[in-house]
């Protein structure tokens, strides 16, 4: 046996890292000056308070402040309230940035909580929560910041999501996991509305008086729903009732609920035309089918069964169906629109999940986790707004970037807060032209 030979490196390379502390108040996240100043030109303080609000006279923190804050810890990677502390670090030569305790947070959202609903059906109890002001708050600051703009017509999707976790108020979900299973309603992946509940309500329990509240929020800021889709939560007579009778025509894509008599009519059908659907071949057609107490409009698509047959399967094809009030769009449309709520409409719990904390959230009650998740929300719009207001003038900056590449490229910047001439100028340190 050969004896390994040993190298010292340090020796063949010539290397040799030498390092001098040098105490001083540098920041590592000198893009938050940027963020906070783009705050305050979008006028987010009298936003929040005409939403929320005013603290008493003698609190040194407002709510605009505190939501800030939260925007701020999550914009350094931070994933709990008691990384304000990293934060003040970061900010303490700020000239007019204050960051308060963990525990200020704390009293604040205490102050903004709202009781629990609870409402008793024949098979459940129901518990749900919400707060009508940050529902204000959200499609406001979507119109202030121009990310949603009156001229245009927008789609919104209604879906749930369930929030795992070990609080002492959860409910056992129907995915066999305790949590919390909000529901939001969104444009674009902006959330507009949302209402909290624990996991044993489904999302489609009530579903209509959230939608109603969701579109009236969004007509008071002149932000026009066209178009409505979500799954079989909101296969409801009384959702297609209220989008039908609205003043302005929304079209609605709802996923169907394939019954007896919906899949005798579909196996019953003759015209089924050949088409791709995800890299798959398929047959679609459209049919009028009276649902729900009304004859409406039923695009159908049916594929080639695999493996042992379903009881619903007897012909040898899995069928699935969208209703519709919509009479324009051929079949191959209505299906490529409503798969795309598949991006538009649910990738963003991804990103509230795992870069705003939802699944990290800190307080043992529904009440006061409602209000964080609300925070977080509001902390998520502040993150578009601001990518899409920096992307129209820096090159470094685009709007398809997470929050971990946005800190990267922008957040993390080398920054020093000096006094010449008595005026407060931030010195950066960097390449880019920011």
């Amino acid at each position: 046996a050969v004896s390994p030979k040993w190298v010292n490196f340090d020796v063949f390379y010539n290397i040799k890292m030498q390092v001098e502390v040098k105490k001083s108040d540098y920041q590592s996240f000198g893009g938050i000056n940027f963020l906070n100043d783009y705050l305050i030109k979008l006028g987010f303080g009298s936003l929040v308070e005409h939403c929320l609000g005013s603290r008493r006279n003698t609190a040194q923190y407002s709510y605009s402040d505190l939501l800030k804050e939260i925007f701020f810890i999550c914009s350094i990677g931070g994933d709990a309230l008691d990384d304000s502390n990293t934060l003040r670090q970061e900010v303490s030569r700020h000239p007019g940035l204050k960051v308060a305790s963990s525990d200020t947070i704390e009293y604040a959202f205490q102050e903004l909580k709202q009781p629990t609903w609870v409402e008793r059906t024949e098979t459940t109890v129901h518990y749900i929560n919400e707060h009508n002001g940050f529902n204000q708050l959200l499609p406001l600051i979507c119109k202030k910041s121009g990310m949603l703009s009156p001229d245009h017509g927008y789609t919104m999707d209604y879906d749930g999501h369930i929030v795992e976790n070990t609080k002492n108020d959860n409910a056992f979900t129907y995915k066999k996991m305790k949590g919390y299973y909000p529901t939001l309603c969104s444009i674009n992946k902006l959330p507009v509305y949302m209402q909290n509940r624990k996991g044993n309500t489904p999302e489609g329990y009530k579903a209509k008086s959230a939608i109603e509240e969701a579109i009236q929020g969004c007509l008071k800021n002149d932000i026009t729903i066209k178009h409505f889709r979500a799954d079989a939560c909101c296969y409801q007579k009384d959702v297609m009732e209220y989008l039908e009778s609205l003043p302005t025509p929304v079209h609605y894509f709802i996923r169907a609920e394939i019954n007896n008599g919906l899949r005798i009519a579909l196996e019953d059908e003759t015209e089924w035309k050949g088409t791709m659907l995800n890299y798959q071949r398929i047959q679609v057609c459209s049919i009028t089918e009276t649902v729900l107490g009304k004859p409406r409009r039923i695009v159908a698509y049916r594929k080639r069964a695999t493996g042992q047959l379903r009881i619903d399967e007897q012909d040898g094809y899995s069928y699935h169906a969208i209703v519709t009030n919509d009479t324009q769009m051929s079949e191959d449309e209505v299906l490529k629109f409503y798969n795309q709520r598949g991006c538009q409409g649910e990738h963003h719990f991804k990103e509230l999940d795992h870069d705003f904390n939802w699944n990290k959230l800190p307080f043992d009650t529904i009440e006061m986790n409602t209000i964080y998740m609300y925070a977080t929300l509001v902390a998520y719009q502040l993150f578009n707004a601001s990518k899409q207001f920096l992307s129209r003038r820096l090159s470094f900056v685009n709007v398809e970037m997470r929050l971990k590449n946005f800190i990267l490229h922008f957040v993390t910047l080398p920054a020093r807060w000096i006094k010449s001439g008595r005026r407060q100028i931030l010195k950066i340190f960097t390449t880019r032209d920011y």
